[in-house]
């Protein structure tokens, strides 16, 4: 059966350890506690390399995840390892397991402290995709789906979910306004 992948990028305000990261640097391991408790929840590509929680992971090896490559919106780092990229990876039974999680419990209260830590894009901050049920995703593929999100908009490719599809390539109409309102 297949599964939902979700890419999400952002680009942070200043390098990990910054005294204003110090917030979304604490939550880190909690949320991705929670998520891992989430239902519907399948796997993350952090779990392959929990060395990295809350540090620089461009450029590192995730085992079958690949590696960890930037979408070409970031500028890349002022400096060799103070990069300021921030990127997930992970995969859900479906689309309202992933929606869940995303709007829901912790995540939600760091959603809406984003501002304070964030730059605000000119991207879109996530992708979703399908991907077969022994197929593993890829750094690389959710940068490229999410470049592709931004060049041609929510396709059964690469979508967002104010504008989802099945595993079948079919359009679902949303049934929910939860990330407007965040």
């Amino acid at each position: 059966m297949p599964r939902l992948a979700l890419y999400t990028f952002g680009v942070l305000k200043d390098v990990m350890g910054s005294e204003i990261l110090t917030d979304f640097v604490a939550m880190g391991p909690s949320v991705y506690r929670e998520a891992g408790a989430a239902d519907g929840f399948i796997a993350h590509a952090g779990a392959a390399r929990p060395d990295l929680i809350g540090k620089t992971r461009f450029g590192e090896d995730f085992g079958p995840w690949g590696i960890c490559v930037a979408p070409r919106f970031y500028p890349g780092p002022a400096k060799p390892r103070e990069d300021t990229m921030i990127t997930t990876l992970s995969l859900w039974r479906d689309i309202e397991a992933a929606r869940r999680f995303s709007y829901g419990g912790l995540h939600r209260v760091a959603l809406r402290r984003r501002s304070e830590w964030f730059q605000k894009p000119e991207w879109p901050g996530y992708v979703l995709w399908w991907v077969a049920d022994d197929k593993v995703p890829t750094w690389t593929e959710g940068a490229r789906k999410l470049e592709a999100l931004d060049d041609d908009g929510p396709t059964n490719a690469g979508f967002n979910f104010a504008t989802c599809f099945d595993s079948a390539g079919r359009k679902v109409e949303s049934q929910h306004s939860t990330a407007a309102a965040l």
